[in-house]
């Protein structure tokens, strides 16, 4: 492993959402707060501004359906299954009348009121009792930016396709699209300030096998891009400036793992018996034939 650097050592403590470890150096992704236009409409501007919402959710149901079969064809079906849920907020037709609404009798841009619906949504989930629910926060937000990105003409996900080498992302968040989008071979691992295990994010970082941390709270305000960080995603732990002793623990963890997945290969061809020696069935659920190579495994 590669040696230690001078500075402190600091270790931070959040949630494992998916297992392995790695270190390099830190790519930070700071949100972009985009000042979102508040802007009086004339009556006779009333009938284009609908048009530029429908165009925008179209455009929007697009990229979902082009992530969707993205996410099939690296993943399965299964996983390309949450983003079901970004396609029906797309069809609910009370937010869709709240926000055409508030366009066309209350003389505001679309921009704003897809800003201002959303988020009404957003606080309503969030303030719930249930964490199902206030997960799906994220699936809320993403569309939403989603949809603002079409309106405002930028790009969605930007940062993240800047990344050319390998690297280890902090962020405050990451939106469930943006999670399926990773570029395994230069996103070595990922952590954040939120999240949970049940959110999409982190089902989709299971999925590409990415080692992932979230609930740090301010990690990314405390790490900046270029310094040198080590990730477990077993144990939750983000460590800043691992010491010579830390890499060499992390060293011996990681060939641990990597001899248990050893031997749970060697089992793989062998009768699924108990102790006392009584016979049992493993089975496993699949949505397509091609499931099946994944549950085998």
């Amino acid at each position: 492993m590669a040696a230690a650097h001078a500075s402190k050592e600091v270790t931070s403590r959040g949630i494992p959402v998916s297992p392995g470890v790695c270190r390099g150096r830190a790519v930070v992704l700071r949100p972009v707060n985009t000042k979102i236009p508040k802007r009086e409409l004339e009556e006779t501007e009333i009938k284009s501004e609908i048009l530029r919402l429908e165009n925008a959710m179209v455009q929007t149901r697009q990229q979902i359906y082009e992530v969707q079969r993205r996410v099939t064809e690296a993943m399965g079906a299964e996983d390309a299954g949450i983003f079901e849920a970004h396609l029906l907020i797309l069809e609910d037709r009370t937010l869709i009348d709240e926000v055409t609404r508030m366009i066309s009798k209350e003389f505001l841009n679309a921009e704003f009121a897809v800003s201002t619906i959303s988020e009404k949504y957003a606080a309503t989930l969030e303030a719930i009792g249930d964490d199902y629910l206030r997960e799906r926060v994220a699936d809320m937000r993403d569309v939403k930016h989603r949809i603002l990105n079409n309106l405002m003409g930028k790009d969605h996900g930007g940062e993240l396709k800047n990344i050319k080498e390998p690297c280890v992302v902090v962020a405050h968040d990451l939106t469930p699209s943006m999670t399926a989008q990773l570029d395994k071979t230069l996103v070595l691992g990922f952590c954040t300030d939120i999240g949970s295990k049940t959110s999409h994010t982190a089902i989709m970082a299971r999925s590409l096998a990415i080692p992932a941390v979230v609930g740090l709270k301010d990690a990314s305000d405390r790490i900046e891009s270029g310094e040198y960080v080590l990730l477990d995603g077993y144990n939750g732990a983000v460590i800043l400036n691992p010491s010579d002793q830390t890499l060499f623990e992390y060293g011996q963890l990681v060939k641990k793992h990597d001899k248990r997945r050893k031997r749970l290969r060697d089992l793989d061809e062998k009768e699924a018996v108990t102790l006392d020696g009584v016979g049992i069935v493993l089975s496993g659920n699949i949505e397509q034939p091609e499931d099946a190579a994944d549950v085998k495994s």
